[in-house]
């Protein structure tokens, strides 16, 4: 399991100092620089709504991005470790493109609003979702119309196709009056078949019923009757538990059926490589947009958390999954000093994340954070945020 962590910490005036404090408390868990860019920082208002409306996109562009890898794992119906080679993200690993994260100015210019890049993050993000649930639509569409023709060619006698199982000589072709009709009668009610179905109706032909052909479940039979008579056979037929293929012979209608079957098999083949090709090609823009909004995440909560002018260090760090509860619990008691800064206790306020009765208190009191941790759930004294990649753990 490879979850890294974006981390935020004061740098007092000195990055180089902070990096090593940091560095000096995880162990053997590499670190990362996370360089961002200097954003417009807006007003405070502004940074705690995009602090809730960041949650939310991170939610939700997370799952996002498993869903275009549980979709391109079920379409090529291969193991986690290829498909690992397909997911690139601008032409790298996701590993590699994490770990080497450099905030797309090109696409996202930092000199616009922040509010403006997330607005545009999520336009993107919608076009990319949008295309998806077409593309899907369009593929289940096909897929559905397959599933009936592999059905038809798969199934037991009273579903297939009679397409190469009755021939011409099985049936009258050219009589004004009669007409051959096709019934698969389950196997153990043949001898009722036999016995009964010149009865089911008025002008069955007498020992018209001939043994077509047979599987594990049905055999079917042949039988010549009056055509006008066919419909009330159809319905005595059905009470009997016999089905009354509809099937009339028709080569020129066979031809054209086997070929729509072929067109069918050669969209769907289609379909799912254009599918598959365009997500393999889209993945990199949709966790491009997941970690950008993680990085936004990390500039709006370290200007509340610490004030401005920002003065914070963004880290990247890949703990083990045995170290990190080690490692963050050393971080929290390093950091700790900033649990009762009067910054924290503004970031709490404005949340929303206290009790009213503490609302109540003065603005300039400053408090133990501990005394909150049943409101504040998962509370660092630092900014902290887990980036998951966990997709593909296993297959």
């Amino acid at each position: 399991m490879t979850i890294y962590w974006l981390l935020s910490v004061p740098a007092h005036g000195d990055g180089h100092v902070a990096w090593r404090d940091v560095k000096s408390r995880v162990g053997d868990a590499e670190v990362y620089d996370f360089t961002l860019p200097q954003f417009k920082i807006g007003t405070l208002d502004t940074l705690v709504r995009l602090s809730d409306e960041l949650a939310k996109f991170d939610t939700s562009y997370e799952n996002t991005t498993g869903k275009f890898i549980d979709t391109l794992r079920n379409l090529t119906n291969t193991t986690n470790s290829a498909l690992a080679a397909h997911l690139l993200v601008e032409d790298k690993s996701v590993d590699q493109y994490i770990r080497s994260f450099s905030w797309n100015n090109s696409k996202y210019r930092s000199d616009r609003s922040l509010p403006e890049i997330v607005g545009q993050i999520a336009d993107d993000m919608g076009v990319i979702d949008a295309s998806l649930k077409t593309k899907l639509t369009q593929y289940n569409a096909i897929k559905n119309s397959l599933a009936t023709v592999r059905r038809k060619q798969t199934g037991n006698l009273s579903v297939k196709a009679l397409d190469g199982i009755v021939t011409r000589e099985n049936c009258i072709t050219d009589s004004e009056y009669l007409i051959t009709a096709f019934v698969a009668v389950p196997k153990n009610l043949t001898k009722e078949w036999t016995n009964g179905y010149e009865r089911l109706t008025d002008m069955v032909v007498p020992r018209s019923s001939k043994r077509i052909a047979e599987d594990s479940e049905y055999v079917l039979y042949s039988v010549v009757l009056f055509k006008r008579v066919l419909d009330e056979f159809t319905t005595k037929a059905r009470d009997a538990r016999f089905i009354v293929r509809d099937f009339v012979y028709d080569e020129e209608a066979m031809a054209r059926d086997q070929l729509k079957a072929r067109e069918i098999v050669e969209q769907e083949e289609e379909l799912l490589d254009n599918i598959a090709e365009w997500i393999k090609g889209s993945f990199s823009a949709v966790f491009s947009a997941w970690v950008h909004i993680k990085a936004l995440r990390v500039f709006v909560e370290s200007i509340l958390r610490y004030g401005i002018p920002p003065d914070f260090l963004p880290i990247l760090v890949k703990p083990s999954s045995k170290q990190a509860p080690k490692i963050k619990h050393s971080l929290a008691e390093f950091y700790s000093y900033l649990e009762t800064s009067t910054r924290a206790s503004d970031r709490a306020k404005l949340a929303g994340k206290l009790s009213s009765a503490y609302r109540r208190q003065t603005d300039d009191s400053a408090f133990d954070m501990h005394e909150f941790s049943n409101v504040l759930s998962d509370y660092t004294p630092f900014v902290f945020f887990e980036l998951p990649w966990t997709f593909l753990d296993s297959d």
